[in-house]
């Protein structure tokens, strides 16, 4: 046998166990028979005090209210975990993720897929091998009234959460994070890129609802409650949200 044809084989044997890793990884999670077990890593975002002190006093209780509005939801869909997310706590990383190109083509998408899956490749997880990583990106918000999008990666399982450093502000950030959390899993968005409204019916928490405005809350893949066909507001906090049928469809609490 030749080392060109006995390159190919180890090649091949490689991709199968890829795939084969890839498919398992797929299965286990869609099973929701056992927590996934997801970690967060604070990163100071802008380098400012605001996002120093806020990290500082960060700890696991502020990240339960996450754990139970999933296992809350996913309750209404027959899931008995009792908790499908568990989420720990990281200690703060000063090596930032490559940031994602702003309104980037898809072969800038790809590589920046590529150059997160390197990234992800040499990161300390600190020991804690997680299901989903999470990237808790603050920032002050006296200096930054707006965030860079936020995005979640199903095939790396990674969130990369655009954060506001503020207590006053938690709500919104649990939606944020939640909402990225159910992206590594398989959901998609449920609003319109272009304008950021609500998509009827998936993104609206009640689409039956008559009259159809103001909508009661949002869903969580939507992250806005509809107060009419062209005006939504984000919701505040995880009561505020819902998880709808096709989101739950997606990440396997419903078939």
């Amino acid at each position: 046998m030749s080392f060109k044809t006995i390159r190919i084989v180890l090649l091949l044997v490689i991709l199968g166990l890829v795939v084969h890793h890839q498919f398992n990884d797929r299965a286990r999670i869609a099973d929701w028979d056992a927590p996934l077990f997801v970690a967060v890593y604070p990163i100071n975002a802008d380098g400012s005090d605001a996002a120093r002190n806020h990290i500082g006093r960060l700890g696991q209780a502020d990240f339960e209210p996450i754990a139970r509005h999933a296992r809350t939801e996913a309750l209404r869909y027959g899931i008995a975990a009792d908790r499908p997310l568990y989420i720990q706590l990281g200690r703060e990383i000063t090596d930032s993720p490559p940031p994602a190109p702003v309104g980037g083509n898809f072969l800038e998408r790809a590589a920046w897929v590529a150059r997160m899956r390197w990234w992800l490749w040499r990161f300390d997880n600190q020991g804690m091998a997680p299901d989903i990583v999470v990237l808790a990106r603050y920032f002050d918000p006296a200096k930054s009234t707006t965030l860079p999008h936020s995005t979640g990666l199903e095939k790396l399982r990674v969130a990369v959460a655009n954060l506001f450093a503020s207590r006053s502000m938690q709500g919104q950030n649990r939606v944020v994070m939640l909402h990225e959390i159910l992206h590594t899993v398989g959901a998609t968005d449920k609003y319109d890129l272009a304008s950021g409204l609500p998509q009827y019916p998936h993104g609206y928490a009640r689409p039956e609802r008559r009259p159809r405005y103001p909508q009661p809350a949002a869903e969580i893949m939507a992250g806005r409650i509809a107060e009419s066909a062209t005006r939504a507001r984000q919701a505040e906090n995880l009561a505020r949200t819902v998880v709808g049928p096709m989101t739950a469809a997606e990440i396997g609490w419903s078939r």
